[in-house]
């Protein structure tokens, strides 16, 4: 047989192979001015291990798996090619037998040699990686889209080493590439604001961007911000810091990010300068972070006239840990703990029921019941009513989800360039909900419970999640409220109720 080239050979006997039910390995060859002369292919299980192979020493067998089986059993199967004159190269020797059993056609999706991770099967890997699939999940969805495991040319553990060796090569110039990925975004749109900063080393140790769409976001939502530290660290350590907001339809939605290399006052300095300079140096009239103390430092110095809150949820979600089993299962406690601190209207409303709590479940000695209710008017909202829109932090539902949301691309010590490709999936999808809640406030009509005019002029103006809390306030108002009397100024007409009796 001819064939043009080497590719031709090694496809042809590993088509054959295939189908008689062996595995191909690669043999020696012989080269002269870098090109191959003569070349061998031959059975997996030709020869055998070398005796140096064989006798390794018991501290390096011990690393290894100790069911690692010899593959090899001597088989003379081989053929040999050599290049004529006419540069075709020419089978010249072909031995056929083989000393060992064949592989059935059902197991031959299994022989090394004919395995390969296929265009298909890394697309659909990358793809997977992007929404925050796993390779094994992805693996199983090729057996569903290829119709059997049979089809998809690869075992699992082939593309997990594929992905392994992929990430191998991404993180020698990870934090050039994600940084060029920066650059484009901003070719692309010059809206889209980022800076970083590399230590003497040439390292990546501070990054901060935000696209358009963040700084229109800031520029209309932008009154209350929420900044959150607790975040996993990448695979480099550096702790990402994102930068989130509540929308007019309640939704969390993202103002821009960070990845620092440590949490020093420092660090956040250049964070808060950075972010001022992306949203053009308008500061945010509240900041809602959680307990750091050198964030708390940095606001201090970098943003002297905001209004510096804890988060609420932050704080909440501890305490499981700080008290006994018997208190952390009892509903009545975190019923009674949850409305003196989410719902108490006013300081003394809300000093009144901390005590009694403390006092009936015995946690008044607790030293961290005791630093929270101490530092009670950076995280009560019962505190901070008289600023505009805090209240719109009350609810734990918006910082969960916050939370759910970037946990889904930062739960796992990641590379940048996996991380952006999952950050911009999700970021996506989060704006595709603000998308669907816009198009429903535009295209539908709640159902109105009253007959006032107030009622279904607020429907109009307000978003189906806004009017929703605003309806709720409404029936409470009409089932235990009464009118005392009108009053009239110029085009204002003013209404007076007060409780039932």
């Amino acid at each position: 047989m001819i064939f043009d080239t080497l590719r031709h050979v090694e496809d042809f006997y590993k088509s054959y192979a295939h189908d008689a039910g062996f595995s191909v390995r690669i043999g020696q060859q012989k080269k002269q001015n870098e090109e191959i002369l003569i070349k061998r292919y031959l059975c997996s299980k030709e020869g055998y291990k070398k005796e140096d192979e064989k006798n390794v020493t018991d501290a390096s067998r011990n690393k290894r798996a100790h069911n690692v089986m010899e593959k090899r059993c001597g088989c003379q199967a081989h053929i040999v090619v050599n290049l004529g004159s006419d540069k075709k190269y020419r089978i010249v020797s072909m031995v056929e037998e083989h000393n060992h059993d064949f592989v059935s056609p059902d197991k031959r999706q299994f022989l090394r040699s004919n395995r390969m991770v296929s265009k298909r099967a890394k697309t659909t890997l990358f793809n997977c990686h992007k929404a925050s699939i796993g390779t094994s999940q992805a693996y199983r969805l090729l057996h569903v889209s290829e119709g059997g495991f049979q089809n998809i040319g690869c075992t699992l553990r082939d593309l997990q080493n594929y992905y392994r060796d992929l990430r191998t090569k991404i993180k020698d110039a990870d934090a050039e590439m994600f940084v060029g990925q920066l650059e484009r975004k901003k070719e692309v749109n010059p809206s889209f604001f980022y800076d970083f900063m590399v230590d003497e080393q040439g390292r990546l140790v501070r990054v901060f961007w935000a696209d358009a769409t963040c700084r229109k976001n800031y520029s209309v939502f932008g009154d209350v911000v929420s900044v959150d530290s607790t975040y996993s660290t990448n695979q480099y350590n550096m702790k990402f810091v994102p930068f989130t907001r509540v929308n007019h339809h309640l939704q969390s939605v993202f103002l821009g990010a960070a990845f620092l290399d440590n949490e020093k006052i420092e660090s956040y300095e250049w964070l808060f300068k950075t972010f001022l300079k992306a949203m053009g140096g308008i500061a945010p009239h509240l900041i809602i972070t959680d307990e750091d103390a050198s964030m708390k430092a940095a606001i201090a110095q970098i943003l002297p006239e905001t209004v510096h809150r804890l988060c609420m949820w932050h704080i909440m979600e501890k305490v499981p840990e700080r008290v006994g089993p018997s208190i952390r299962e009892d509903e009545d406690f975190w019923k009674l703990l949850n409305k003196c601190v989410w719902g108490s209207e006013n300081p003394d409303e809300f000093e009144s029921q901390w005590n009694f709590i403390m006092t009936k479940y015995g946690l008044m000695e607790k030293e961290w019941f005791s630093t929270k209710f101490a530092i009670r008017q950076s995280w009560i909202p019962a505190y901070f009513m008289d600023i505009p829109l805090a209240g719109t932090l009350r609810t734990t539902q918006r910082s969960e989800s916050a939370n759910s949301f970037f946990n889904r691309f930062i739960q796992r010590k990641l590379t940048f360039v996996e991380f952006w490709l999952r950050f911009n999936t999700a970021l996506e999808c989060q704006r595709q909900e603000e998308l669907k809640a816009d198009n429903a406030s535009l295209h539908s009509t709640p159902k109105l419970m009253t007959p006032w005019a107030m009622e279904k002029q607020c429907s109009v103006i307000y978003t189906h999640e806004v009017f929703s809390k605003f309806q709720e306030q409404l029936i409470v108002a009409r089932d235990h409220c009464i009118i005392q009397g009108f009053s009239e100024s110029e085009d204002t007409k003013i209404v007076t109720i007060s409780s039932q009796s």
